[in-house]
């Protein structure tokens, strides 16, 4: 019985891991910098989603929109900002997200304090399939995770749109010859990243709680994941996630739970070693 309690924690953590570390990889991939305000952007678009169910808006309503806001967001920040240091090299953006990531997170404090807060969901009473107990919300976040990243996925990889990402993540000077357009590009990932982060934020904190330090809390484990997948792969972020997910998940047989953030780095460094390209190697 202990052995499906926690292959469900885990799945649900890879879940929840999955997006916001196939944003960092999709940044990166695209625009060649690690963006570290990728977890503030999961706690924004948790509060939003909070703020707007203080609406009457239904939570998945509310989650939606708070994840497009929060997109958008992370649009208006790269245009007004970090477009003006795409050519300067690595540092610039690097440290420009820095900033953008304690500005986040105090604004969070600024507008809602420091202690925890729950969304409005009613208690449900847990189901069992195939002698696995699941709630209606671990399912739901497992179920979500799985559409999202697979609609991520086929878009890249069949769509124009996609066929553009990968141009102009190969070769934004070719690109433009093609007919792409790397700024609209850019512009698109961002929004894609906010998203995906946001709605990352807020599985997240219908598992645990709100805090401002909800992002901040993952940060360490959500690039770890994203290198050891490959930064650049989607793909390579939801298999990491698996397994960081369930190594740190059934460490907890033998190792206390503060172990977890260690063992996930032993990991990466385990795969590093025979992989040092992550487990999916980036097209581009």
């Amino acid at each position: 019985m202990e052995f499906k309690i926690y292959l469900i924690s885990a799945l649900v953590m890879a879940a929840i891991w999955s997006l916001p570390a196939a944003a960092i990889s999709l940044i990166y991939g695209v625009l060649r910098y690690p963006n570290f305000a990728i977890p503030e952007f999961m706690t924004l678009g948790a509060y939003l989603t909070l703020l707007l169910c203080g609406f009457s808006l239904p939570l998945w309503a509310a989650g939606l929109l708070a994840a497009v806001v929060t997109g958008l967001i992370a649009l208006a920040v790269d245009q007004t900002a970090f477009r003006f240091v795409r050519k300067a090299g690595i540092l610039p953006p690097v440290l420009l997200s820095l900033g953008l990531m304690l500005v986040l997170q105090n604004f969070v404090r600024f507008g809602w304090g420091n202690g925890n807060l729950q969304f409005p969901i009613l208690p449900m009473r847990p189901f069992i399939i195939a002698g696995f107990i699941i709630t209606p919300v671990q399912a739901a976040i497992i179920g979500l995770v799985i559409v999202i990243l697979a609609g991520v996925f086929l878009g890249l990889r069949y769509t124009e749109f996609g066929r553009a990402v990968r141009a102009t993540s190969t070769n934004p000077e070719l690109a433009i010859v093609t007919g792409v357009q790397p700024e609209r590009v850019y512009g698109a990932v961002l929004f894609a990243a906010g998203f995906l982060a946001a709605v990352g934020g807020i599985v997240l904190a219908t598992e645990t709680s709100l805090n401002p330090l909800l992002g901040w809390r993952v940060l360490i484990p959500l690039f770890a994941v994203a290198i050891l997948g490959g930064l650049g792969s989607v793909v390579g972020a939801a298999l990491a996630a698996v397994l960081v997910g369930l190594t740190s998940e059934f460490s907890l047989f033998i190792l206390p739970s503060s172990y977890k953030t260690a063992l996930a780095f032993l990991v990466l460094t385990l795969v590093l070693l025979v992989r040092p390209s992550g487990l999916v190697k980036s097209r581009s």
